[in-house]
């Protein structure tokens, strides 16, 4: 399993390394702007580092699904599905990298937002703007509600490209050679992530804010788990490569 995600990072290795040299590029021009007090360059500096962390965490789950398409649809990792690996290890190894990798990105940023956040001296930015919700929409926030939305929102990525994933599966296996076989997929990918979304917003509030989180967390898991298993068995049964 460990060589079959080294070989699926492989895959994806120079688009990371990209998104990392660009954000190295972008947190120099916020360190200029707080360093040299340039609002502008400042200002620069925090949009697009909001920009890297989104964009790249939805880049690396968009990217996962693009390279299992094309390993089911080309000849180019024909020799992948000959090796002694089940189907269940080949698709697990790619969940997995992809899914270590959008956690790994997202604790990356949500550490650099931290350190930025302490260089920046934000501090009275940060107790007004706590008093204002507190005072003026009765909302209280913490660091613990901010990382458990942050990651809350990760493992709910995870789970739709999951989700995905068994689409494209499903296309190139049941629906291999039908008519509109992809948009027939697409449309069970958004049929899949409605029901889910219904089913994550029936969830019971707990008795704190915290738990709630972590029920989330925890039945997004569960949701990939079982699309796993779903896809799993389709490429055991049904895939033809």
């Amino acid at each position: 399993m460990l060589k079959l995600m080294k070989y699926e990072f492989r895959k994806t290795a120079f688009s990371k390394l990209i998104l990392l040299c660009i954000t190295m590029v972008v947190e120099i021009v916020y360190l200029l702007g707080v360093f040299l007090k340039k609002d502008n360059l400042l200002f620069i500096g925090i949009m697009l580092l909001t920009l890297c962390a989104t964009a790249g965490i939805l880049y690396i789950g968009l990217e996962s699904i693009n390279v299992l398409q094309r390993d089911l649809n080309t000849k180019q990792s024909y020799m992948l599905f000959l090796t002694p690996r089940s189907s269940y290890q080949i698709l697990g190894a790619k969940i997995l990298e992809n899914g270590i990798s959008i956690l790994l990105t997202g604790v990356f940023f949500a550490v650099l937002a931290v350190i930025d956040i302490a260089v920046g001296n934000y501090k009275e930015l940060w107790d007004m703007l706590y008093r204002f919700l507190d005072m003026n929409m009765n909302i209280s926030i913490d660091p613990w509600m901010i990382a458990f939305n942050f990651f809350s929102a990760l493992a709910g990525w995870i789970t739709c490209i999951v989700s995905a994933d068994l689409a494209v599966i499903l296309s190139a296996s049941v629906l291999a050679g039908k008519k509109a076989s992809g948009i027939i997929a697409f449309i069970i990918f958004i049929i899949l992530t409605t029901i889910l979304g219904m089913g994550m917003d029936m969830l019971p509030e707990l008795n704190s804010i915290e738990l709630t989180f972590a029920l989330d967390i925890a039945v997004s898991f569960l949701a990939a788990a079982i699309f796993y298993l779903i896809s799993g068995w389709i490429m055991d049964k049904k895939l033809s490569v």
